[in-house]
């Protein structure tokens, strides 16, 4: 089942107006933080055996200035069988790289997957080192009366996790783009667009694609924030349709150096997982 990218584009032209924020503007950003956490899918992704992945995140967040920040995502992969290897490297927010919600714990882990060929189609469960994923962002335009903050980013997934078993391509796929942010008093209005190229593997269809998001949030209280996201890709491969998810999350501050993260998915598209939920811890200093 193949959905149109106008959904989550359409989020970007929200972000287009202005606000004040209130509790937003008592957010002051962190020079480093640390965080780990562990994810949940479970999904048949057009095909007739349900594939469920766990995928343990640990990544480390380095803020140099007010506009730059560097990350780097090590995780650790189970899944219930070797036919899912095609992963799309979005963040469990939108926008969770950009100033408001990085230097809160920066980039976050989590993947949608696309089911490849048959050509490593194992019933046996694995498990290992996933792909480690460099990630670099820059605040071009920070938010002031009628503009969104503005931040470019650059990722690079690096070949580490087992081709053998499934969890990798065994090749560098890179990615590019921008996100916006906006709030409206408590209100928080965001999105994200990617552009990532794969390597190219015989036998696995991959294609470059385009991966989206956009969040709506709000400030509950000081230390609590819900949010709606709606994400997104084109078709990472041939063998996969466009992936298309809606997610709920919960930012939680324990305490100032401290934030809990909770989200739960669930799939819209055949392709993407039919539902997930995930938890990290992120600490700050």
């Amino acid at each position: 089942m193949k959905y149109s990218n106008i959904t989550g584009l359409s989020i970007f032209m929200l972000l287009l107006f202005s606000g004040k924020a209130s509790w937003s503007a008592e957010i002051s950003g962190p020079v480093a933080s640390v965080s780990i956490g562990a994810e949940y899918s479970s999904g048949k992704y057009n095909t007739d055996t349900t594939t469920r992945a766990v995928y343990v995140p640990l990544i480390a967040s380095w803020y140099p200035d007010e506009r730059i920040d560097i990350s780097v995502e090590v995780p650790y992969i189970y899944q219930s069988n070797s036919q899912v290897t095609t992963s799309i490297f979005q963040t469990n927010a939108a926008t969770s790289n950009s100033k408001t919600l990085a230097r809160r714990g920066g980039p976050g882990g989590g993947i949608t997957t696309g089911t490849t060929s048959s050509t490593n189609n194992s019933s046996s469960a694995v498990s290992g080192l996933g792909d480690i994923i460099v990630r670099a962002g820059y605040i071009m335009l920070f938010e002031k009366d009628y503009l969104p903050q503005v931040r470019t980013s650059l990722l690079v997934k690096t070949p580490t996790a087992s081709v053998s078993d499934g969890l990798g391509t065994g090749e560098f796929d890179f990615g590019g783009g921008f996100d916006l942010n906006k709030w409206f008093g408590d209100l928080h209005l965001a999105g994200e667009a990617l552009y990532n190229y794969q390597g190219k593997v015989d036998g696995f269809g991959l294609k470059n694609y385009v991966s989206y998001n956009g969040t709506v949030g709000y400030q509950v209280t000081r230390s609590i924030r819900p949010m709606l996201i709606i994400k997104g890709a084109t078709a990472p491969s041939t063998y996969s349709d466009d992936l298309l998810e809606a997610r709920v999350r919960l930012l939680w501050d324990l305490t100032s150096a401290t934030t809990i993260d909770l989200f739960a998915s669930r799939g819209i598209s055949n392709s993407s997982p039919d539902y997930g939920g995930g938890i990290a811890v992120i600490y700050s200093f």
